[in-house]
Formats: C-alpha cells, sequence, structure tokens
C-alpha cells in the first residue's frame, strides 16, 4: 500500500537495531546528513538528502541534494521538517531519532512541537521507543501487543480531564503535571488502550515491541 500523503524523515540517531515502527511503503523519504545511512541499511531510496553533512563527511554522490550551510540556526532534522512542511505534508515520522547525545535527543522533542505548532502530526521512532504527542480533543487508541509498555506525561504546563482506559493503571478526568511523572510505565490490559484529555497537550512514549496506532477526533 503506497502512503503519498506520508514524509519519513531519516534522523542520524546512532542505533543499530531495526525501527520498532515500519517504514510506510510509498512514503516521501528525506535524510537529514548521516540518516542517509540508515536509509540505505534499511534498502530505502531517498527522494531527497538534507544537511551541512558535518556527520555524513561528505555530499551524497549521486543523489538529489541540499546542501546547508553550517552555520545555521535549525538541525539538520529541522531543516528537513521545514522541507517536508513546505512541501504539504503533514504526516510527518522521523526515524533514527534517538541514541547518541542527548541534546539530539531533546532537540528533536521540541522538533515535535515544532510539528503540533505548524499543523502537524509528528512522531519520533528508534530501535526500541517511540514518542508522538497527543492533542486536546483526540482520543488516541493503542493495540495490545506483547511486552509493550507505555507512559504519558503531561507536555504542557497542566492536562486536565486526563482518562486512561484499558491498562493496568488507569485514570479518569485525571489531572497530570509537567513536573511529576504519574503516567510512567503502563500496560496495556484490553484490546486496546484509549487515552483522552480535555485541556493541554500529551506526551505518549512507547517502547519495546512494534505497535498499531491511530487517533481519531
Amino acid at each position: 500500500m503506497e502512503n503519498k500523503r506520508i514524509c519519513v524523515i531519516f534522523a542520524g540517531g546512532p542505533e543499530q537495531g531495526a525501527p520498532c515502527l515500519p517504514v510506510p511503503e510509498g512514503a516521501y523519504i528525506l535524510c537529514a546528513d548521516s540518516g542517509l545511512k540508515l536509509c540505505q541499511r534499511l534498502n530505502c531510496v531517498p527522494d531527497l538528502v538534507l544537511g551541512d553533512y558535518d556527520s555524513l563527511g561528505a555530499e551524497p554522490a549521486g543523489l538529489p541534494h541540499i546542501t546547508a550551510n553550517p552555520e545555521k540556526d535549525d538541525t539538520d532534522t529541522l531543516l528537513a521538517v521545514r522541507h517536508a512542511l513546505a512541501q504539504g505534508y503533514r504526516d510527518i515520522r522521523i526515524f533514527g531519532a534517538f541514541g547518541g547525545r542527548l541534546d539530539h535527543t531533546l532537540a528533536n522533542l521540541q522538533t515535535l512541537l515544532f510539528l503540533h505548532e505548524h499543523g502537524a502530526r509528528g512522531m519520533l521512532i528508534g530501535a526500541g521507543d517511540w514518542v508522538c504527542l497527543q492533542p486536546a480533543g483526540v482520543t488516541g487508541r493503542y493495540a495490545k501487543q506483547p511486552g509493550f509498555t507505555f507512559s504519558v506525561f503531561a507536555w504542557s504546563e497542566q492536562c486536565t480531564g486526563v482518562c486512561i482506559r484499558g491498562t493496568k493503571y488507569t485514570l479518569e478526568n485525571g489531572t497530570l503535571s509537567r513536573s511529576f511523572p504519574l503516567g510512567v510505565s503502563n500496560e496495556i490490559t484490553a484490546e486496546a488502550a484509549e487515552i483522552t484529555c480535555k485541556t493541554g497537550l500529551l506526551l505518549l512514549a512507547g517502547s519495546a515491541a512494534e505497535l498499531t496506532c491511530r487517533s481519531v477526533n
């Protein structure tokens, strides 16, 4: 099945394992600098490579690419995100987003918020973890998978009216604060977990298994 409305960005995370979620077939593929290595390791073909190539070591020969000035405000991943948004993509999945330097991981988490503020849905995907943001008024449904755990955090100062159902630890009309990790390390016990909130922005993090997920208004 082709996914022409999805943009995949390969970032330069050094993880060697396969991503915990599959690369959507037919997606528009961007590589941010050394993210080209992960792209090639997964036998994917990039539509475009972007960056200053300080990590890759040289401009990618024989591939369409854009060379950025190394003295720039954007990370190479954010450069790719801006390009994806300019091309009209609003479902953007960043592979190779974890591992290595903590500051790069934090920058990628901030990039998720950048996507949200620009009307797009983003997901960070690594070898064993994924992270996404879920705004108020959206119902997230997450299928049960063997060995899968997930956590729910307040990405806003406070999230109210939070409901977490179908899990080992449930919550009904609760409040999550950014200063207290109440929602860490939960398990899905029903066929699917269901998560909603009335106000605020939630950050969801899953690990240890492939996950099928979808969000509906």
